[in-house]
Order: C-alpha cells, then sequence, then structure tokens
C-alpha cells in the first residue's frame, strides 16, 4: 500500500539522502522511526504506539509531520524535532494508504467501504475533513486500497480490490483544491491493486496488480485528466504489494508480498525510455510489503513480513547491492523516507 511521492523542491530534492524512514507495522508498537542520518546506515530514532496496526505512512513535504493509517483512524504524528515524534492529532477514519499533496495542505486516504477521504492540513498539525468520494467498481461496494497526488496536486489516483469482475481504477480530479470529482475511469485485469505512484514528471501512473501473473500497468497521463494504456509488464509474481519511482522517473521498484520461499522479490523495472518499461534487476528478498526510494536515488528501502527493515545501495542507477538491515515489529506494510 505503499505510494512514492516526490519530494517538494523547497525539502531539497535530489540533494538529501533522507536523514529518517518512518515505518508502519501491523505488530506493537506499530510505528518506527529509524534514523539514517548517516547515509547508508540504520539505528533506532525512536517509537510510537499509535495503538493498533498501522497500513502506510508519509511525511509532509517538510518533513515536520508524519502520518500513520491506521485500522481505525489516522494518526499525525509531530516531527518538528528531527528524530523524535509526539502526538500532534488523529481522525477518526480507517485508511489502508494515504498521502499527503506536494503542497503538504491536504491528506488524501483510502479507506475501505467508505471510498477516497480528502483530509485538510492547511492548518499545519489538524486534520479535518474537506471532501469523500466513493470510487467506482463494477460491483460491491468500493474498496480503496492505495492513493497518490500527482506531483501539480491536481490529480488523486485511487486503486482498489474487486471480488467479481475487472477492477475500475479511478483517476480524480483535484484541480480545484479540496475537492474530489471524477476525471476518468480505467478497467483493470485482476483482482485489483494495492498500490500506486505517478513518475515525477506525472507523466505516467504505476499500477502493479495483485493478480497471479504479477502485471506492472504504465498508464499514459501525458495529456492530464486522461488516461490510456503505455506498457505492461509481467513480474510471474503473485501480489504485487508496493511500488516506488526513483526521482529521476528512470526506474521504478515493485516489490512481491509473496511466500516465504518465494525469491527475486524486488523488481526494478528500467524507464528510461518514457512510457516503456523493461527489467533492469532484481533482488531476493522473501514475503516484501512496502519499499521507496531515497529523495537522491541513491538508496531504496524496503520492509518484509518479518520485520526486517533492507536499504540496498543504488549509487550506480539500475543496479541494487546490500547495505544494511534493521529489525522492526513484524508486517512492515509502510515505508517512507523523509525528504530530508
Amino acid at each position: 500500500m505503499s505510494v512514492w511521492k516526490k519530494v517538494a523542491a523547497a525539502a531539497g530534492a535530489g540533494e538529501t539522502t533522507g536523514s529518517y524512514i518512518a515505518v508502519a507495522s501491523r505488530s506493537s508498537p506499530y510505528f518506527t522511526l529509524l534514523d539514517h542520518t548517516t547515509p547508508g546506515s540504520l539505528s533506532l530514532a525512536t517509537t510510537f504506539n499509535v495503538g493498533a496496526q498501522s497500513f502506510d505512512t508519509d511525511f509532509t513535504p517538510d518533513g515536520n509531520y508524519i502520518a500513520v493509517a491506521e485500522l481505525s483512524q489516522v494518526t499525525l504524528l509531530d516531527h518538528t524535532t528531527p528524530g523524535s515524534v509526539s502526538l500532534a492529532t488523529t481522525y477518526n477514519t480507517g485508511p489502508n494508504g494515504l498521502n499527503f499533496s506536494y503542497d503538504g495542505n491536504y491528506l488524501v486516504c483510502s479507506v475501505n467501504i467508505s471510498g477516497v477521504v480528502l483530509l485538510d492540513h492547511t492548518t499545519p498539525g489538524s486534520l479535518s475533513l474537506a471532501a469523500t468520494y466513493a470510487t467506482v467498481i463494477v460491483s460491491g461496494a468500493p474498496r480503496p486500497t492505495a492513493v497518490a497526488f500527482s506531483p501539480d496536486d491536481n490529480y488523486i489516483a485511487a486503486t482498489s480490490l474487486s471480488f467479481s469482475g475487472p477492477t475500475i481504477f479511478t483517476l480524480i480530479d483535484h484541480t480545484t483544491p479540496g475537492s474530489m470529482s471524477l476525471a476518468a475511469t480505467y478497467s483493470m485485469v485482476g483482482g485489483g491493486a494495492e498500490s500506486v505512484c505517478f513518475t515525477p514528471d506525472g507523466n505516467y501512473i504505476v499500477v502493479p496488480a495483485t493478480d497471479f501473473n504479477g502485471t506492472v500497468t504504465l498508464i499514459d497521463h501525458t495529456t492530464p485528466g486522461s488516461m490510456s494504456l503505455a506498457a505492461t509488464y509481467i513480474t510471474n509474481k503473485y501480489y504485487l504489494r508496493g511500488v516506488a519511482s526513483d526521482p529521476t522517473g528512470d526506474y521504478i521498484a515493485v516489490v512481491n508480498g509473496g511466500s516465504s520461499g518465494a525469491t527475486d522479490n524486488l523488481i526494478l523495472l528500467d524507464h528510461t525510455t518514457p512510457g516503456s518499461l523493461s527489467l533492469a534487476t532484481t533482488y531476493n528478498a522473501a514475503g516484501s510489503l512496502s519499499v521507496d526510494f531515497s529523495p537522491d536515488g541513491k538508496y531504496l528501502v524496503f520492509g518484509r513480513t518479518n520485520g526486517i527493515v533492507t536499504l540496498l545501495d543504488h549509487t550506480t542507477p539500475g543496479s541494487l547491492s546490500l547495505v544494511t538491515t534493521y529489525t522492526c515489529a513484524g508486517d512492515l506494510e509502510g515505508i517512507k523516507f523523509s525528504p530530508n
């Protein structure tokens, strides 16, 4: 359910390695903040018991706040003192995934059955309802699983699951800040998706499916507000769980939450030719759930079902090698580098 978000220019995107890594877990204490102030190292900064299973997390573009998606609420943590967290506020909705807008003024949440919920964060440290939208599927109640803002904040991509027929992928119009309306839909094969990201230029949307083939769909968004098929890549990995684009948009990482005996569960795709997908490399990491690139693209981090956070070197674009690991509580559903 992880999503990748380009860091705002004011935060120094492309110049920092990301001093901290936020980790959302389904096991107590449910939230862990790791120290990455020394690039390539991982150590404990702090933990925070948000009180229930957590499924996703995201920093504001300035790094001052961290949102955590819980089973029954959104918890907003204060990170104005780097490396420490304290409770800022909570909001009573239980999202599977969430994502801050690039200006930090809004937090969008994918809420099972309820649809997409947009929260107002124009007053830093607070959360209030801005708008709701019921995403479309073929039959039954909406089951949104992941959401992502486009880099210009004008659109929101929303994935969902369907247990009967194809899944409808929804693009939501946010050209009027704080509002949501339908921009376009796209019919996807399989049982849907649990993660989504835009490329940093906003021209493409990447949707990894939960089908048995592990299909990664690249959707063309070069005409803002519209969607058409650009390319697909078959990973042959069941149940793709997380996706992230590096800051250049040249590489896309997807992870597979498959069985403990599975291999090559992290797949790095080449997108150096815009609109295309090809294999760059793979990395053996059984039971991978969440993934993110550092703001400068030099590192890639992913979380696993066994609680192991793995930090990989990506200083040579398109390649991956082990740097270090850190063990947190189990089932690491969400992971995110800080923007600074």
